[in-house]
Formats: structure tokens, sequence, C-alpha cells
């Protein structure tokens, strides 16, 4: 036993502080070998106890602060915890019985819950619940995974619609190119192509609409473009109307027609004194109205000008005067064909009154006298007014003046919708619309409105506004329509026809000084 003595004693040592163990070393130095184990011993033993103290503590319940049911016999160290040899003999171990372990406990047979009935209707009620609570989460999940499912729809969905978006927009742009290059190639084929009349034919045509002389500067130089249009133009006249190569007869002619001439009758069956003709030509087709009474054409115009107001369409022109039908009349404003009538350019003369233009200013006039003549030629307003014109508006060119057709190159200008004012010599009133822009009909070049008011009898003769304006009505029959490809276009003025014998307010008015 003795090498586990010292062994434990290393131990011991091993556990002391440096000072206590070096104190403890030196001391021992100076023992015999019986001193030595004898303090071996004596540490050995008290370390023994305390361990005995430590093993044999109260074992207290976790979180509760009370010590367990321990019947065993506990241990107490009455010594302070830091030793030292010189403490050896305060070292005193006391036997604690346990109060509990000389009162015998008497032991107790294990007790089961008691397990109380439950009614039938609290089992029936919990088990609604549990299944109201079973079916609401059912729902929810359901909801849930209804909700996920339109989710991945939606993002579907939306995914198909750009994919489609972006193959229509691919198409569109793709068709869109190729149309605009096409376009672009037939452009040039056309203005430089090898037929030099079809490009004579276009380039004035697109110059003359409102919009539609872009068209020939994608392909052609301004130079290129005057030097066609020059080559294409009719030239204006240095005189105006000799009112005595007019005889008004046309008055007489309306009496003999009342009175059943058949001559008469047959260009006029019905009596009203309007003739309607067709006409037509290679690329174009219209009508010619002929009034035997120049009393009854006059200008109707709108009551005020504005710049940002609103025209009158030609039919609410004519049922604003009570005419029975016309045509639409002479320039207004119309940038880039967007115009809506509010305001004439040139002059407007109606009822005698002038109602635009100044008297010093000079323009293009054509309108009809007191005497019922066609007027026709450049002059200043108070010049018309001094020679009694009644009625007048301006646009141009004049076509024939005193029987004399206007000298013009090429074809005269391009094909489009036109409106033109003439006179026989009888005083008959000539009121000629060509359709123009469309498939049936191109339109008409200013060569073919000399021909059609020359085959008609025509000693004077005048070009009004075409294009998208020109129109005829007669009887609330619209007889020509315009080629706007918007509602009827609306005008400032326009030539209309009176009732038949009417007294109209012209008849009585004498000329303006």
């Amino acid at each position: 036993m003795e090498p586990d003595r010292i062994a434990r004693f290393q131990e011991i040592v091993k556990g002391l502080a440096p000072e206590k163990r070096k104190e403890l070393m030196v001391r021992m130095k100076g023992m015999s070998k019986e001193e030595c184990m004898a303090v071996i011993d004596r540490m050995v033993e008290i370390s023994d106890q305390r361990r005995i103290e430590i093993t044999a503590r109260p074992k207290v319940l976790a979180g509760s602060g009370r010590v367990a049911d321990d019947r065993t016999t506990g241990y107490e160290i009455t010594r302070p915890d830091a030793w030292t040899e010189s403490d050896d003999h305060k070292i005193e171990i006391v036997k604690n019985p346990s109060p509990r372990s000389t009162r015998p406990q008497a032991s107790r047979p294990a007790q089961r819950p008691i397990k109380k009935a439950e009614p039938a209707a609290a089992k029936a009620g919990r088990d609604i619940v549990s299944e109201q609570i079973e079916q609401r989460e059912r729902q929810r999940a359901e909801a849930e995974l209804k909700r996920e499912q339109n989710r991945v729809f939606a993002k579907k969905a939306v995914r198909f619609t750009l994919v489609c978006l972006g193959r229509i927009l691919t198409t569109v742009v793709c068709t869109l190119v190729i149309v605009l290059a096409g376009f672009y190639t037939f452009l040039g084929i056309i203005m430089k192509g090898p037929s030099p009349h079809l490009r004579d034919q276009f380039v004035p045509s697109v110059m003359e609409s409102s919009a539609g002389g872009i068209l020939a500067k994608w392909i052609l130089t301004d130079e290129e473009i005057e030097e066609i249009m020059n080559s294409n133009q009719t030239k204006a006249f240095d005189e105006i109307t000799d009112i005595t190569l007019v005889n008004a007869m046309a008055a007489e002619q309306n009496k003999k027609a009342n009175a059943g001439t058949s001559a008469v009758n047959e260009l006029d069956p019905d009596g009203d004194g309007i003739e309607v003709h067709d006409v037509s030509g290679p690329m174009y087709h219209g009508k010619m109205l002929v009034i035997y009474d120049p009393s009854r054409v006059m200008v109707a115009t709108i009551d005020n000008y504005n710049h940002n107001g609103a025209g009158l369409t030609l039919k609410e022109l004519i049922d604003k005067y009570d005419g029975v039908g016309g045509i639409n009349g002479g320039k207004y404003e119309d940038a880039n064909g967007m115009g809506i009538g509010g305001w004439p350019e040139g002059i407007v003369i109606s009822e005698g009154k002038l109602r635009m233009g100044s008297p010093g200013g000079t323009y293009e006039v054509y309108g009809m006298t007191e005497d019922n003549v066609l007027v026709v030629g450049t002059m200043t307003a108070q010049h018309a007014l001094d020679i009694g014109v009644r009625d007048a508006v301006s646009f141009g060119p004049a076509l024939i003046v005193n029987g004399v057709a206007a000298d013009y190159s090429g074809s005269g200008s391009g094909l489009n919708p036109r409106t033109a004012i003439g006179q026989r010599e009888d005083g008959a009133m000539l009121f000629l619309v060509i359709e123009g822009r469309k498939t049936s009909s191109m339109g008409a070049t200013m060569a073919d409105l000399i021909k059609v008011m020359q085959d008609f009898g025509a000693v004077n003769a005048a070009n009004l506004d075409g294009g998208m304006s020109s129109a005829m009505w007669l009887y609330d029959d619209e007889l020509v329509s315009s080629s706007s490809v918007r509602v009827s276009r609306q005008m400032p003025s326009a030539f209309i026809i009176l009732p038949q014998n009417s007294d109209s307010s012209a008849d009585e008015q004498s000329p303006v000084t």
C-alpha cells in the first residue's frame, strides 16, 4: 500500500499552490523517513475525507430549491477549505444522521389518474370543431394552391403575350420596312425612270396637294422639282373678261324651257333650268351642271372668319341660303391639308359686299357681276366693285378669257380632283367637278379642264379650289363626293344655285362703288 500512498501524495502535491508545494518540500527535507511517511499518510487521509464530504452532500432538485429524499447519511467538514499542516488538529469529521433516516416511510401504492367520463354532446361538439378546423385548413391549402396556380398561369400568359407581341411587332416593322422600301423604289422609278411623261404627271399632282409634296422631295431636289413644275404650268392672262362678249340670254332660254320648247326639254326634262351631264376622259370622270339663268348663281359664305374657327360643309352652305345645289368655292387656310375652313384667302365678295380683302389689294377675281356676267382676271378689289362684281372668290388659274384658252406647257398641271366655273356666250353658267385620287378616277389636268369647258361652249372659265374640297350637290344628292378621307370638308365659301324664278337680293342690288 505504501507505493499507492506515495502516488496519491504526489497527486495531492501537484494540486497545491506553488508556494505551498515549495514550503512542504522544504519542511520534509529535514524529516526522517518515518516522519515523511506520517505526513504522507495524513495528507492522503485528509484528501480522502474531503472527497467523502463532497460526495455525501445532499442533492438539490433542479429548479425547485428542495433537497432530494435521500436517506443516506451525510457528512460535514468543520475545517476551513484552505488546508495547512498547522491546521491538522482542527480537522474533525462529524456524523450528521439524516432526520428522515430514523422515520421509516410507509410505501404507498401507485395511484392511477381518475378518468372522467366525457359527455356525448361534448364529444360530438369537439368532433365538429375538429372537422371545421380541418376543413378550414384544407380550404386554406386549396386557396393557396389555386393562388400559386394562378400566379404560374399569369406568368405564362404574360410571357406568351410578350412573345406574341414581339413577333407581331417584328412582323409589322419588317412589313413596314419592306413596304417603305418598295414604295421608295416605286417613287424612284416614277420620278427617275424611263418615262418623262409619267414623271411630269406625278410630280405636279403631288406638289399641288396640301401634304403630298413631300413625296417628290424624297427623290428629287428643289431644282429638279421647279424645272418639272415650270414645264407643266398654265400661264396667267394679262387681260380680264370683256363683259360685252357675253349675251345674258339664259333667262330668256329658261322661259322657253318653261313654255315647253322641245329642243330645250331634251336637255332639261324636268324643267328646273339645270342640265346635268356626265364628263369623262382617259384618267377621270365627273359632272357638269349647266344653269340657264346666271342670276341664280351667287357666292355663299360663313358669317364670321376666324383662323381657329370652322367653316361649313358645301351642303350646309347651300342650305344656309335655301339653295338647290352648288360647288365649292375659293381658297382658304389649309396647312398640311388639316384646315377647317374658318379663314378664306384672297378675296370674298358676297351679295355686293367685300367680306375678305382690302380695296387696294390685287387678287385673282372669279365671280358674277350685277349684269350676271362671269368676270375672270386679276384686279384690285376696288376695281372689281367698280365694275359691279356682286359675288366673287379667288383661286386660279384662269382657263379661258374672252373665248381664248390659256396657254400652258406640258399638261398644265398634275392629275387631281378639280372644280371649275365657266359661262357660255348665251349667259348659261357651267359648274364642273372632276373626281380624283381614286382608282376609278385619278383626276384631271388643267388641259383637261380647258378641253371640257371648250366642249361646252365656255367663253370665260376659271379653276377653283380642288383636291379634297372638290364636291357637287344638287337637290340633296351629292353628285360628286369629296376625296377627303375624313368627313365632308368645311369651307368658308361656295358657288351655289338659288331656286328657279326666285327674286334674289342680287337682282335688286345696284353696283357698289
